[in-house]
Parts: structure tokens; sequence; C-alpha cells
């Protein structure tokens, strides 16, 4: 009796423990619509859909976020590149995951707050556009560190500016990010409670060293790992929010990006720096639907 007694106190105690770190757990995503998909300054499809799910966990007073995302093209129509050697058009699913850990710099500064991380790229279809405009990748494994600053007490409004540096082991690349993100509450101007405009802008500096990646197929042998490119490239967006309620919440995005980097495909080429395939400029659209519980 004794001992069913100590089981079942044990088995209560361990489901209420469960249940006490459950509650910690942030469970986020979204649903949206994009009119291309475009990544550091590239084109990778045309339109598609992109959901995603973030999971957050307060930790050691800082917080583990691990996420999935993915990009499902609609259609399979040319993204205006004709992918490798001419073999057609790419319109390719991806799917990302990640974990980070972010922790305020306690005792420094506890306005900045310093990320490391962790990103698999994933392309099932082999052979689209991936961070590099390559069209041979079909994974790929990045890292990072950065740090985003909160502004509010040095200027009196938080720019969220942030300096992210990343290294991806596949493509041997490195990736310097800055940014700046700002949220601005509408609700009293429009009269409409819940109502936001976020605009954010980013500049960044890329330098592939192994552009091939982890394939090497239509290339001279050799070729992929002498495959080398660099470019810088930037974003700006302005996102309106309407808050529903508190976990859900409506959105419709602008953006414009660019790169240095031009249209021209290298692929097949002799040259050891060839502009690789992704637009040099592209205005773009999005609409969805945030939740978060």
């Amino acid at each position: 009796m004794n001992k069913t007694i100590l089981t079942a106190a044990l088995a209560l105690s361990l489901i209420t423990s469960a249940h006490a770190q459950l509650s910690a757990l942030t469970v986020s995503g979204t649903m949206d619509y994009e009119s291309q998909y475009i990544f550091r300054g590239k084109k990778v499809t045309n339109s598609a859909l992109q959901p995603s799910v973030n999971f957050a966990y307060p930790y050691a007073n800082g917080s583990i976020n691990a996420f999935v995302w993915t990009s499902q093209p609609i259609g399979r129509s040319s993204n205006g590149s004709t992918g490798v050697g001419g073999q057609g058009p790419n319109q390719n699913n991806e799917i990302d995951a990640g974990i980070a850990y972010d922790h305020p710099l306690s005792g420094w500064s506890d306005d900045t707050t310093l990320e490391v991380g962790y990103q698999l790229y994933w392309y099932p279809d082999f052979g689209g556009n991936n961070n590099s405009g390559a069209g041979l990748v079909s994974r790929s494994h990045e890292f990072h560190i950065g740090a985003t600053y909160d502004s509010t007490k040095l200027i009196g409004y938080n720019l969220s500016p942030s300096l992210f540096y990343y290294h991806d082991i596949i493509l041997d690349s490195n990736t310097l990010q800055l940014g700046l993100a700002y949220s601005y509450d509408l609700s009293d101007m429009l009269g409409v409670k819940g109502v936001s405009l976020n605009p954010s802008a980013n500049l960044g500096w890329t330098s592939i060293h192994r552009a091939g990646g982890d394939q090497s197929q239509g290339l001279a042998p050799g070729q992929s790992d002498e495959w080398n490119n660099s470019y810088i490239y930037w974003q700006l967006n302005a996102e309106l929010d309407y808050k529903l309620n508190t976990s859900t919440t409506f959105f419709l995005g602008l953006h414009y990006a660019g790169n240095t980097d031009g249209t021209s495909n290298g692929y097949g080429a002799t040259t050891t720096n060839p502009q690789f395939p992704g637009s040099d400029s592209s205005f773009w659209g999005g609409a969805g639907v945030k939740f978060n519980m």
C-alpha cells in the first residue's frame, strides 16, 4: 500500500514538474505568401508559401530558440535563371531548421543581447538556388554569432541595431550583416487598436570560397573548389501589422532588395569568380498571419 502511494506521489510530482517546465515554452510561427523568395539579395524562386514554427524556452537568464521554416514555390516556372549549364528553371523546395541561444550581456551592457546558433539549409529537390545563388548545393550547414542592441536608453527609442557574422562550412563562406529594425504604433493615429508599422533594413557582404558546395555535377574536375563569389547585398522592408488578439496578428509586407553581383550566369565558365544567377534588384510583397501561444 505504501509502495503504491509512493509510486503515485512520484508520478504526480513528475507530471507537475513536466507541466511547469512546458508552461515556460513559447510556441510561435507564421503562415505567409511571398511574391518572390529573396535571400541575401538574390532571387531564389518566384512566388512561394513560407510557413514556419518557432520554439523558445528560457534558460540561464537567456533563451534557447529552435525553428523550422520552409519555402514551397507555387508552380514550376522559371525564376529568370537557367540553372546549371542551361538545364532548366530553379523552382525548388527548401527546408531550414536551426537552434540558437540568446543571452543579455549582464554586467557589461544589459541592453545588448548576444546570440550564437546553427542552421541547416536543405534542398530536397537538389539543384535550387541557395544562399550563394549557386544551383548545386543539396544541403548546407551554417553557424553564426552576433549581437543586438536596445538603443532606447541612448536615443529614446529602439532601432535594434544588430551585427551578425555567419560561416557556412559547406560553401566555405563568410558573411557579415548589419541590421536596423523599428516598430511604430499607429493605433492612436488611425483610431484602430493593434495596428503598427515595422520598418527594417539590412546591409551585408558575403564571400563564398566553394560555391559548388557539396555537389560537383556539371563542373570540370576541381572547378567546384575553385569557384569563388563575393558581393554586397541590401534589403529594405516595411511591414504593416494588425494584432487581432493576444495570439494572432495579420500582416502585409513590401520589400526591396539588391546586390552588386549582377545577373550573369557563370556556370561552366572558366573564370574562378563568376556571377551567379539572381536578380540584381527586386521589389516584392507578402501577406500572412503570425501566431503565438
